[in-house]
């Protein structure tokens, strides 16, 4: 790809992104996107071919920033893979806290319809950090110091109650920010996943 043309897929994304974190997937026009970025229909249609296939590059984006952040915290911590499970819930935490538009927009399209029809690539991601976090795991499991436990239930226990924190803070269902139920949450996953005496 150009230059030109990655500057141009910047553009749009990057607009794309703050338009979506403040209105919503539904909310969001092309001619709002072509405003905002600059860049024509003609250009947008031909490097995306769609507002879904924006969105859908904005959704991946984020995603990826999200799980970076997590597994960033669970690879840097040395020592007690506990201790390095519990700074990923802690960071899953703090990135919701600290970026509520643009995770309540990965919620909306999460829970979208047009995401069943892009499951392959967002399938394709989410195998990326689960073979990255294989990698961290494995050998603790291994060795004994993590409970082995199958993959998606660990993701599920680190990852699901965060992203359920998050979501009720976004809509207004519980007060608290996520990073309030920090200490009893890390209690709980690592609690589950620490390997039998």
């Amino acid at each position: 790809m150009t230059s030109k043309a990655e500057e141009t897929r910047t553009r749009v994304l990057d607009a794309a992104a703050r338009l979506f974190a403040e209105r919503g997937l539904e909310a969001v026009s092309i001619q709002d996107i072509r405003d905002a970025s600059g860049v024509s229909n003609g250009s947008i249609f031909h490097h995306f071919g769609s507002k879904n296939g924006v969105a859908l590059h904005v959704y991946l984006d984020e995603r990826r920033a999200y799980w970076n952040h997590a597994i960033a915290a669970l690879e840097a911590h040395e020592g007690d893979p506990i201790d390095a499970l519990a700074a990923a819930v802690r960071a899953t935490l703090a990135y919701q806290e600290a970026n509520p538009k643009r995770h309540n927009f990965m919620i909306e399209c999460a829970s979208s319809t047009w995401t069943r029809a892009h499951a392959a690539p967002v399938q394709a991601l989410n195998a990326e950090f689960t073979q990255r976090f294989l990698a961290w795991g494995a050998p603790h499991a291994m060795a004994g110091r993590l409970r082995p436990i199958d993959p998606q239930l660990v993701a599920a226990l680190v990852f699901g109650p965060s992203q359920w924190l998050a979501r009720s803070w976004l809509t207004g269902l519980t007060p608290e920010p996520p990073t309030h139920y920090a200490d009893r949450l890390v209690e709980l996953v690592t609690s589950a996943l620490r390997p039998a005496p």
